[in-house]
């Protein structure tokens, strides 16, 4: 969470609300957008003063804008410059660990609900690629707007491209995984089926 915050406020300054809004519109397969996580998060990163805010009434509301520190962004490109590492836990996956503990007569209808909320996912990261086609990076007015919301000072026409490319790739990535999965789960059913004499 505390990656994901900061390459935010790289991006642009935010209230809690707008982050959170954010996370949900564009990290819902990578990171939970619970309130709880967030301020947790904000609490730890303030408290090392990787983020500072700054605070003012509009329309009788307190509001709180976030920003990112030289501490927050040394910290930030620190962790996105060391390897990935293999993290990908779904504890949902141990429903079909012991699946075969289940009634004979409701393993393919469990095999079709997850296909289906598979389906469903893959229907929501399809909508967002629709809305960010053609595919291209700010520049010029876009780049502008971008810095009047705060974007680092780092962010030049080169970069946003480059950042954009690997946006795009991390989209590409989550719609051909859950693709993948459908099918074999999609195929797997069919040998629940066969194993069952097909009386499924």
């Amino acid at each position: 969470m505390d990656i994901i915050i900061l390459g935010l406020l790289m991006m642009q300054k935010c209230t809690i609300y707008e982050m959170r809004k954010l996370i949900e519109n564009r990290f819902s397969l990578i990171s939970s957008n619970s309130m709880g996580s967030i301020q947790a998060a904000i609490k730890k990163l303030s408290a090392k003063n990787m983020i500072i805010f700054s605070e003012s009434v509009e329309n009788g509301v307190n509001k709180k804008v976030y920003e990112i520190t030289t501490e927050g962004k040394d910290y930030f490109y620190s962790g996105i410059s060391a390897p990935m590492l293999y993290k990908e836990k779904n504890m949902e996956l141990c429903k079909f660990f012991f699946m075969g503990f289940a009634d004979k007569e409701k393993r393919v209808e469990l095999i079709d609900a997850y296909i289906g909320e598979l389906e469903k996912e893959l229907a929501v990261l399809e909508g967002v690629n629709a809305i960010v086609s053609p595919r291209h990076a700010p520049k010029g007015e876009e780049l502008a707007a971008m810095h009047e919301k705060g974007a680092a000072h780092e962010i030049t026409e080169e970069t946003v491209r480059d950042i954009t490319v690997f946006q795009y790739a991390t989209l590409d990535l989550s719609i051909d995984k859950i693709r993948f999965e459908i099918g074999w789960f999609q195929d797997f059913k069919k040998k629940v089926v066969a194993m069952e004499g097909g009386n499924l």
